[in-house]
């Protein structure tokens, strides 16, 4: 579930066993000249308000998180230029904890209490010998591309503040997060280009000492597709499909496109391109599906009007699911010299959905998340093993390490997208990592231990 795949642990408790890393990390506290952090949550991490009302229509309250279906998360879309809207909405704060439980609270209490650093905000010089962290917000249904320019323009103010403008920053980026602070380490603020000629300049790179990485999808995650099939998931009830689907960000982290994504009911690959609106209409997939289309059409005016808005619609769905290609594709390619070796974080002992498997029913493909729900099973395949592998729920270890898997019938060519530095794997779940007090007291060490001459 979206809800949970953010970034959910039990937050106000105490946590049996838990390390005391105050006192652990109480010694480096001397060493403050170490380098500004930034932390860059993942999808759903930033807390979105109307700017002239203050109103927030994401997380919201308790029973919102509950009960809403958060239509007001539907973006306008400009119908001659096939362009999202954002209107009157902005990232406001790092969301962190929702129903009694956390999503990036504990992480920033350890970063302070343990760690030392203070919460920093642009405009304002650090305090001289205090470890600063700052966050970066952003409109997570947006584009990956807008996000790495913006967090461009954070580091720039951060550089501004510290009166260097040749001043190096870490970066702490879960999920999400960390795709757009790839793309800006690869490639800075230029733009994915139409043509698909990627040319790693490795513009952003300078500016980052160390990155780190934690529960990041390098080569994609089901999660997306799931959401523009089912809807996507929160607390008892989904955001409908026709709103996911205009989220420009969401086929940016859909699985990579030489993995396959969906196999038959024999576990054979059905090669459907999965960034080709042709798959989806021709399925009746998402907003080609009737009764999505109906509510559509009925939210949007109905009659004509409600018509014209859905045909707009799954324009825009085909323009951006070809930019989630682009947007994937960049970030696979060999990066050449000065690329980053980031350092990894992740969960690698849940099953974790890779694939889906699709049967047709009644003439049309139907596509199965889960095991039992598969109406014509076949003797001698091992569906769990077809569908699932090792990953924290959301995102597999292969696609945390950039590196896919050959565990179906018809693989298709190596990726190995990332050379990784250090990597650590966890028994947690995608929804906990940042909670977790392994990966803290890790992530810890490695910010604060301190460069060779």
């Amino acid at each position: 579930r979206a809800f949970i795949a953010a970034g959910v642990t039990l937050a106000g408790c105490a946590v049996p066993g838990r390390p005391p890393l105050g006192p652990i990390y109480r010694p480096t506290r001397g060493n403050g000249d170490q380098p500004p952090l930034v932390v860059v949550p993942g999808a759903f991490g930033s807390s979105l308000r109307v700017r002239s009302t203050g109103r927030e229509i994401w997380p919201g309250t308790n029973p919102q998180l509950l009960v809403s279906d958060y239509r007001e998360l539907e973006l306008d879309i400009d119908p001659d230029t096939l362009e999202p809207l954002t209107g009157d909405v902005e990232a406001s704060d790092v969301f962190r904890e929702g129903l009694g439980r956390d999503f990036y609270g504990r992480v920033l209490d350890t970063l302070h209490d343990a760690g030392g650093y203070a919460r920093g905000r642009l405009g304002t010089p650090p305090q001289p010998g205090r470890r600063t962290y700052y966050v970066f917000l952003y409109d997570w249904r947006l584009d990956n591309v807008a996000a790495a320019r913006g967090l461009a323009g954070l580091i720039e103010g951060i550089r501004h503040d510290y009166g260097d403008p040749a001043l190096r920053v870490d970066v702490l980026a879960h999920s999400n997060g960390g795709l757009l602070a790839r793309y800006f380490a690869r490639y800075g603020t230029v733009d994915l280009p139409a043509d698909g000629r990627f040319v790693p300049t490795q513009a952003g790179a300078p500016a980052i000492r160390r990155l780190l990485l934690v529960g990041t999808p390098n080569l994609g995650t089901m999660q997306p597709v799931l959401g523009n099939l089912r809807g996507e998931e929160i607390g008892l009830r989904s955001i409908p499909q026709e709103v996911v689907a205009t989220c420009t960000g969401a086929p940016q982290l859909m699985p990579h496109p030489a993995i396959p994504w969906v196999v038959d009911v024999h576990g054979s690959d059905l090669a459907l391109p999965l960034f080709d609106i042709a798959t989806w209409r021709d399925n009746h997939w998402s907003i080609f599906s009737g009764r999505v289309a109906e509510r559509t059409v009925a939210e949007h005016g109905g009659g004509a009007a409600g018509r014209r808005y859905l045909e707009v619609l799954r324009s825009y769905m085909a323009k951006h699911l070809e930019r989630g290609r682009l947007f994937m594709e960049s970030l696979s390619v060999p990066g050449g010299p000065g690329e980053i070796r980031p350092y990894v974080f992740g969960g690698d002992c849940e099953l974790t959905l890779a694939r889906v498997v699709a049967e047709r029913i009644d003439g049309r493909l139907v596509p199965r998340e889960r095991v039992k729900d598969i109406a014509n099973p076949q003797p001698g395949v091992d569906y769990t093993a077809l569908m699932f592998e090792p990953g924290d729920a959301v995102v597999t270890r292969s696609s945390l390490l950039g590196r896919r898997t050959l565990n179906v019938a018809a693989p298709r060519a190596e990726i190995e997208s990332i050379d990784v530095a250090h990597s650590v794997f966890l028994c947690e779940e995608h929804r906990a990592l940042t909670g977790n007090a392994t990966f803290q007291n890790n992530l810890l060490n490695t910010l604060l231990s301190v460069d060779p001459d």
